[in-house]
């Protein structure tokens, strides 16, 4: 069984190459359509920051996808199936030239076997039931965006530009930080979206000065293809960071169905520790305002702590066990811990208004794998998939550099928000409701409508042609097993 969950693991990673080189369209269509840069330039600029990503994302994604099935419910034989499955339809949309998902792939091969092993019981139908919804938000909310930051980017009065730039970047600045204090997303994020904003404004203003406010259209085209460097970089590391958690889920999914084996005595020994995931154990609760937050705790002096008092709430991990109520009777501890929700100790009792809510686990993963899913993904994106390129940088509409930036800043603002909802959306969605929302802006003629159906037929059609491949594959494998 250790060589199965190796070899899981190795086919894990070559779907995330599949899926570099298969999305890379998705990243670089519009630098190489507007000729900012060439094929070769783009997909090394886009490769580079797909890998970065690995410092900016979480696990938020991941998570979701590790659950979209009961984990306790399946074996190592359903996730081969579901793998090879959504590699080959990868690999078939690719030949084609269809920019289909490879996030929804995944999704639906993993569901698709898992449903051929244990039937529909085994489904998060929850969870399978967002990721539907958002095939057809995903590219709304990128093509709305995009059409907004579009409108403002022709207005040719500089005051009202500036105007409702300052307007949009103060509602996008303020919905980063609350992200970031409230829903744990990582600061850098926030960082970098302020960044862009930073230098697309301060880029905007010397133009304005050094070629006066009726510049030449060369020297407006020109500026954007500046930025427009920017805003494909944006969208490079959100399209790194989005799909690659979803295949670090999938191998998350792997590791823990492995361990559970072990634990129930079906496989011999247990996992080795370079394999081996570590959880992370979260408190949910709502603060003052009722906002709800989570706090990670400490350790603290040795392996148990225990805080008791009559009517608790038990939490427990691997190797402790925090119990919290209303009344704590050991005010020294709640000094020491300090966490939010215990930041307000009178006397030792806790506020009532401050409520615990429950227990969150999130699975850390070994360092080595996680960062093989985003150098993978890098490596398939310098591969190129140059069909769907064209098909992506000029059959759904003409893109020129101005359209370029805005169709990739809305799409990477859309990636950098959902995706810390822990929502699995596609960034091939994104991506094309983003032009759809630019090409708009011009009249609706201008986006090519027959070839955008056919698109959204090769949406619909991904998830349940993948589960039912993936559901034929597993009933082949366990022909032989």
């Amino acid at each position: 069984m250790l060589t199965l969950l190796i070899v899981v693991i190795v086919i894990a990673l070559l779907f995330d190459l599949v899926n570099g080189f298969h999305d890379a369209a998705n990243s670089i269509a519009t630098v190489v359509s507007t000729k900012v840069l060439s094929p070769f330039q783009a997909v090394l600029w886009a490769a580079a920051f797909n890998v970065l990503a690995f410092w900016v994302f979480d696990m938020s994604v991941g998570n979701t996808v590790a659950k979209t099935v009961d984990n306790n419910a399946i074996d190592l034989w359903v996730i081969l199936a579901g793998l090879i499955a959504a590699t080959f339809w990868n690999l078939l949309t690719w030949w084609l030239g269809l920019p289909s998902s490879s996030s929804h792939t995944l999704i639906g091969g993993f569901a698709g076997a898992a449903v051929a092993h244990g039937g529909f019981d085994v489904i998060a139908t929850g969870e399978i039931l967002k990721v539907i919804l958002f095939i057809f938000l995903a590219p709304f909310i990128g093509g709305f965006i995009a059409f907004i930051i579009a409108l403002v980017t022709i207005t040719r009065s500089f005051y009202k530009k500036m105007f409702w730039i300052f307007l949009l970047s103060g509602i996008t600045v303020f919905m980063m930080y609350y992200m970031t204090k409230y829903m744990d997303m990582k600061p850098i994020m926030m960082y970098i979206v302020i960044g862009m904003l930073v230098l697309f404004v301060v880029t905007y203003i010397l133009y304005q000065l050094i070629y006066g406010k009726r510049q030449s259209a060369l020297k407006e085209s020109n500026m954007y293809k500046k930025l427009q460097l920017l805003s494909s970089a944006a969208f490079s590391l959100g399209h790194g960071g989005a799909d690659s958690q979803k295949v670090m889920g999938i191998i998350c999914a792997a590791l823990m169905v492995f361990g559970n084996m072990s634990r129930e005595g079906k496989i011999e020994g247990d996992i080795p520790e370079y394999l081996r995931i570590s959880e992370v154990m979260q408190l949910e609760y709502e603060n003052e305002e009722g906002i709800k937050k989570k706090e990670k705790p400490e350790y603290l002096n040795g392996d148990h702590v225990y805080v008791y008092t009559k009517g608790d709430t038990i939490f427990e991990s691997k190797s402790m066990k925090w119990i919290f109520a209303d009344k704590v009777m050991n005010p020294e501890f709640a000094a020491a811990f300090k966490p939010d929700f215990l930041s307000h100790i009178e006397g030792g009792v806790l506020k009532d208004h401050q409520k615990l809510k429950t227990k969150v686990y999130s699975e850390t993963m070994p360092f080595w794998i996680a960062f093989s899913c985003y150098l993978m993904i890098g490596l398939g994106t310098l591969m190129g998939g140059w069909k769907i390129v064209k098909t992506m940088g000029t059959k759904i509409t003409k893109v020129t550099p101005l359209e370029g930036v805005c169709a990739e800043t809305a799409g990477a603002l859309t990636l950098f928000t959902v995706s810390n909802l822990g929502i699995p959306v596609s960034t091939t969605h994104t991506i094309t409701g983003s032009i759809i929302g630019v090409g708009a802006t011009k009249r609706l003629s201008a986006v090519r409508w027959g070839v955008t159906i056919n698109l959204l037929w090769a949406w619909i059609l991904t998830i349940p042609v993948s589960a039912l491949l993936a559901a034929i594959v597993y009933k082949v494998i366990i022909l032989f097993v």
